[in-house]
């Protein structure tokens, strides 16, 4: 396996993997803005991007987020975001808000910002290309989703106020010049209108959350699962669109064999169906919070590869990337070789149990963790994580399918 390099992981809420093992670092930021000072309430984007946040970060993402910022607030977290790119090999920005196009160039609104006039863009709005730009020079691979195309006040008054010499505004968001091993999506057409929603989410976020995550997936099926939801759920007053100039797949969540085919979004399921499906795997809470504090959060070191083989079967999908037994057993051997003693408990109350289909689910929780190091000059390891895992029922009891975790305050 070589050197090993110290990463966050689930099972301990740290992980040790090889330096030439080691999965690319990718690094998110995720904006939304629905409160605007002079152009009322958007209901759904400040939902759209806390979402998108929890599900890049349940994927492997590193996230910096914020809501409703004005113009400070959003350029610093702009410049927190460059320099976590340092390193990195993905880097993807996520806007819904008020966006809006003005002679070609895409800029995003902050909430504080006066559009009375086209000489203000520069100082009260942010231009999308500079963040691209941003990526472009630090990562191999820059993705951009814009949610950002929704009815726009400010493109009205600036068109109102526009001379010959001054900038025209328009609707919706204008395609780039140009990209450099980048992947842009936006909600909507060029220059049309996208929808905010009438649930917790747009309809393009509501299709990005439902689709994300598929195993095996490139980005650009995605989008076709995707842009068929939007379509179906909007009546076709919606297309999703994109443009993009990668040189090589890419995948959201790395899994084995070609991806299905992408299948129009489902109708809810009726009543009965869900209260069925949540029968089917609720009613064994109790199962799965003894396997988690008897298998998962008890490992034995001595017998680490019996262990591993048997709470995760052949392989399991960890931040997003999938290993076979070998290689967490490998890991897992040296992780646990550092420390004179260790105790991993679940937070009393914090098991959250989804249902997934049947003898599928997802449990999250709350993992508290302390380790004494065998040397005493070493700091001791202690601290809560929350942790996602991928659950499917076998023969013999509950596997691990995937997993990730995030540090908790």
């Amino acid at each position: 396996m070589g050197r090993l390099a110290i990463l966050a992981w689930a099972f301990l809420g740290l992980l040790l993997l090889s330096a030439d093992a080691e999965p690319a670092r990718r690094v998110a930021l995720v904006i939304g803005n629905g409160t605007y000072a002079e152009a009322g309430t958007l209901a759904n984007p400040v939902n759209d991007a806390l979402d998108i946040a929890d599900k890049l970060r349940s994927i492997g993402f590193e996230v910096i987020e914020g809501n409703d910022l004005g113009k400070r607030e959003l350029e610093r977290s702009i410049g927190e975001f460059s320099d976590a790119l340092e390193g990195a090999g993905v880097g993807l920005f996520y806007y819904a808000g008020h966006g809006l196009q003005v002679d070609g160039r895409n800029y995003i609104v902050p909430v504080d910002a006066r559009l009375d006039m086209p000489v203000k863009l520069q100082l009260e709005a942010v231009p999308i290309d500079e963040i691209l730009d941003i990526m472009e020079q630090q990562t191999k691979v820059s993705l951009v989703f814009l949610d950002a195309c929704r009815n726009n006040p400010f493109a009205r008054s600036l068109s109102r106020t526009a001379t010959t010499r001054s900038a025209t505004a328009l609707a919706g968001l204008a395609q780039f010049d140009s990209t450099r091993g980048s992947f842009i999506a936006f909600s909507t057409a060029p220059g049309a209108v996208a929808m905010d929603g009438t649930g917790r989410n747009s309809p393009f976020a509501s299709a990005l959350l439902r689709h994300i995550a598929a195993p095996g997936q490139s980005i650009n099926d995605m989008m076709i699962a995707v842009r068929r939801d939007v379509v179906s759920q909007t009546r076709e007053g919606q297309r999703p669109w994109e443009q993009g100039s990668l040189l090589e797949r890419f995948e959201f969540v790395p899994g084995e064999g070609p991806a299905p085919e992408p299948k129009p979004a489902a109708e809810p399921a009726p009543a009965s169906q869900v209260a069925a499906l949540e029968r089917s795997v609720g009613d064994d809470k109790t199962s799965i919070e003894k396997f988690l504090r008897r298998d998962y959060l008890a490992p034995d070191a001595r017998t680490m590869s019996e262990t591993v083989k048997r709470i995760y079967g052949s392989s399991a999908t960890i931040f997003g990337t999938r290993y076979d037994a070998d290689a967490i057993v490998k890991v897992k051997t040296d992780w646990f070789a550092q420390w004179a003693s260790w105790s991993l408990g679940l937070e009393p109350g914090s098991l959250e149990i989804t249902p997934q289909g049947e003898n599928r689910t997802e449990a999250a929780f709350a993992m508290r963790y302390d380790y004494v190091p065998k040397d005493k000059s070493a700091a001791r390891l202690t601290g809560k994580a929350r942790v996602t895992l991928g659950l499917v029922k076998a023969e013999g009891g509950w596997r691990i399918e995937s997993e990730t975790s995030q540090a908790m305050q």
